[in-house]
């Protein structure tokens, strides 16, 4: 091994001259081989930081052409999922369209009954009239029989007078004709009169025909309005009762919120006219159809109050529900008053219905936050908001942006947590979110 080192490696001088002085420096075959050694093991190494380097760029290439398909799968699932979305909006359109046109038909069918019950109401009083002229023609009938009786009376009187007074026969003929002629006068106002009785004798016969039919269609309005209300009544309730909504307490809450009234008193009266006591009315079934339409009318507002509209419209995960859950930072058992959904940082938030933004702030653990008071009670929280889009005491209608989602306060990543409160009481937003599935 020595005779190989100083074959290939002999020890050599380096003359070193600074300052006028000559040093040198002996490199020895030892330190000519740990330089050489050293050399080489930095040659392969550069080769193998080569060599590695050439591999993770191809991996890295290969990685980025992965991405790109996955990019170009999510982008086309996207698409797909973008025209389900808007054939489920035209879906929506269209049953918004349906329900109007319903609601048009009851408000119709409305209007007809109420200008029936006037037309009922009309022909009631020309039957009285005609009644109370029968009556008259029936009293000037009499009359006449009466002043007949007479006539006949002060005929017979004047017969007699004219066997005693045959001597003024010619004074007593021009009277007896003027008497002839007043009796012919007298009867033809008779005849006439009879005539007159039996026309309006006809007329109250036909105008009862009348009043009947009208009262038979009536009737048949009656039914078909109660089967159209009765199943509006069903389907509205129904909606409510899946959010949880106690329909009758709501209902009354309505109808003492939105009581306001004034004007001049203009009473309407379904009393039926003396001459016509005795015929069937519809008094109590119209008071019932109009019962009807009212709690149908407290219904529709009720579901135009309720905060039933889900505050994200683009695609979201569903992360957490309503009620006991393990904290996702404290890892502790807590109650949770909302839901939590999950969706990429600046995603829209809109409001669900119309209200009033009582609060914009940062609250601790909830981060940024927004609440806003909507009708009958109802209040909604939006919490890990990264963006205000309002500002307190605006007044904001269903569909309103108010913001932008976030991860500020206490979170593990974007999302945002919504809350449904009414007086207070944390309710469950997916039973919201369900019956506003039946409503939009």
């Amino acid at each position: 091994m020595r005779e190989l080192l100083e074959r290939y490696f002999p020890e050599r001088e380096v003359y070193v001259r600074s300052n006028g002085s000559v040093r040198y420096l002996t490199l020895s075959s030892q330190t000519q081989l740990l330089a050489t050694a050293a050399v080489v093991g930095l040659v392969a190494w550069a080769m193998t930081f080569t060599v590695s380097a050439t591999v993770s760029s191809s991996q890295i290439a290969y990685q980025d052409r992965a991405m790109v398909e996955v990019k170009d799968a999510y982008e086309q699932r996207f698409s797909r999922l973008q025209d389900r979305y808007e054939r489920l909006q035209a879906e929506l359109d269209d049953s918004e369209r349906r329900f109007d046109q319903v609601m048009r038909q009851v408000s119709s069918n409305h209007g007809q009954i109420e200008n029936k019950a006037g037309v009922e109401l009309a022909l009631q009083g020309r039957l009285e009239a005609s009644r109370r002229r029968l009556r008259e023609v029936t009293a000037q009938r009499d009359q006449t029989l009466t002043r007949l009786e007479e006539l006949r009376l002060r005929s017979l009187e004047m017969e007699r007078k004219l066997t005693e007074a045959q001597r003024a026969a010619d004074q007593r003929r021009a009277s007896l004709d003027d008497f002839v002629a007043t009796l012919d006068e007298t009867v033809g106002e008779r005849d006439e009169a009879r005539v007159k009785v039996r026309s309006l004798a006809g007329q109250v016969t036909d105008m009862t025909k009348q009043i009947e039919e009208i009262r038979r269609h009536q009737s048949q309005v009656m039914a078909q309005l109660g089967e159209a209300t009765e199943a509006s009544i069903g389907e509205l309730e129904r909606i409510l009762k899946r959010a949880g909504v106690d329909v009758d307490g709501l209902v009354k809450e309505i109808e003492r919120t939105y009581s306001g009234e004034g004007g001049p008193f203009l009473p309407i009266s379904y009393r039926v006219p003396d001459a016509a006591r005795g015929f069937p009315t519809n008094e109590k079934s119209v008071a019932d159809a109009l019962d009807r339409l009212q709690r149908i009318n407290s219904l529709r507002i009720a579901l135009e109050r309720l905060p039933l509209a889900k505050p994200l419209r683009a695609p979201y995960r569903f992360t957490s529900g309503f009620g006991p859950r393990r904290h996702p930072v404290t890892k502790r058992w807590a109650a949770h008053h909302g839901v939590d959904l999950a969706a990429p940082k600046g995603t829209p938030i809109y409001a669900p219905v119309d209200g009033v933004i009582t609060y914009v702030g940062v609250q601790r653990g909830y981060g940024k936050v927004v609440k806003i008071r909507h009708a009958l009670g109802y209040e909604t929280v939006y919490a890990h908001m990264s963006k205000f889009h309002v500002d307190k005491g605006v007044t904001v209608s269903r569909g309103s942006m108010i913001g932008e989602v976030g991860s500020t306060g206490r979170s593990t990543g974007n999302h945002l947590h919504y809350e449904v409160r009414r007086y207070r009481k944390p309710l469950n937003p997916v039973r919201y979110f369900k019956a506003g599935e039946d409503v939009f």
